[in-house]
């Protein structure tokens, strides 16, 4: 790293954060949006350390690098009531040592996972911690158009905001089964959005997370793929990586490109290395 660049970068500081993605119920974009901020922070070279409360391993795959685990242990539970405590700790040890050294941390929790994380956050009274390290939090929860996916993102909110009431939340509509503003306003979908949705948004910050065309994430995601690397893949590799042939991969190139340019536009206005105006 030349001198100039290690100044601009010692110049741009940014509060250290926790950054949870959750919502209870599977399917709702977690991954991809647990992603998306991931490679956002390494687009402006921001430190972050990833974890996951899930035993899928889809984020570790396309970050390429180990992400800390916390793993369900309910049967040593029932013969040890302190196993489920100690499950935590590896994670208590990374959130310490990022604040330490003015990292951040993404935290991915896998679906039925965010009760389990909340009764730990409250035993070890987490958010006094995160006080005393200078830590900020922030609450993405995605969902897509769909009734009961809309009350668990609520039931979401209200469980992680009741540990972490200072937390900033954002709310992440995920347009991939349609979109939020052309709900029949008769559908249980708009009646669940205007009671769970609408309340929240007062103090919420929302974000458009747009269906990517035609599916055209699903084989690069299967790949292990990055959302930043797709862009700069040839023609060759994408064909053998989708199996499609030339035009259609180039289309397949072009639709996630579009995608993470969106999305990405999107996270800027909520994550604190944008904000400050990270080294690019």
């Amino acid at each position: 790293m030349s001198k100039i660049k290690a100044e601009l970068q010692a110049a741009t500081t940014w509060p250290p954060q926790l950054i949870i993605v959750a919502n209870d119920k599977g399917g709702q974009g977690k991954s991809t949006t647990a992603l998306a901020i991931a490679d956002h922070a390494t687009l402006h070279e921001a430190p972050l350390a990833a974890a996951q409360v899930d035993t899928q391993v889809r984020l570790a795959r396309a970050l390429g690098r180990k992400v800390l685990t916390i793993q369900p242990v309910a049967r040593d539970a029932r013969r040890d009531p302190g196993a489920e405590g100690r499950a935590f700790t590896p994670l208590y040890t990374t959130l310490e040592k990022a604040a330490a050294r003015k990292a951040s941390v993404l935290l991915d929790l896998g679906a039925n996972q965010v009760e389990r994380t909340v009764m730990w956050i409250g035993l070890v009274d987490l958010d006094e911690d995160l006080t005393a390290w200078s830590v900020e939090t922030t609450i993405v929860v995605p969902f897509v158009a769909e009734a009961e996916a809309i009350r668990q993102a609520g039931r979401t909110v209200s469980l992680l905001t009741e540990r972490l009431p200072a937390a900033q939340l954002v709310l992440v509509e995920n347009e991939r089964d349609g979109g939020f503003a052309t709900l029949h306003a008769a559908s249980d979908a708009a009646q669940a959005y205007r009671s769970v949705i609408v309340p929240l948004k007062a103090r919420a910050e929302t974000l458009r997370m747009p269906a990517i065309e035609a599916g055209s994430w699903r084989a690069f995601e299967a790949a292990g793929c990055r959302l930043i690397d797709v862009p700069q893949m040839t023609p060759e590799k994408v064909m053998a990586l989708t199996g499609l042939p030339r035009p259609e991969a180039k289309i397949a190139r072009g639709d996630v490109a579009a995608w993470a340019g969106l999305f990405f536009a999107e996270l800027d206005r909520i994550l604190p290395w944008a904000a400050a105006g990270g080294a690019q």
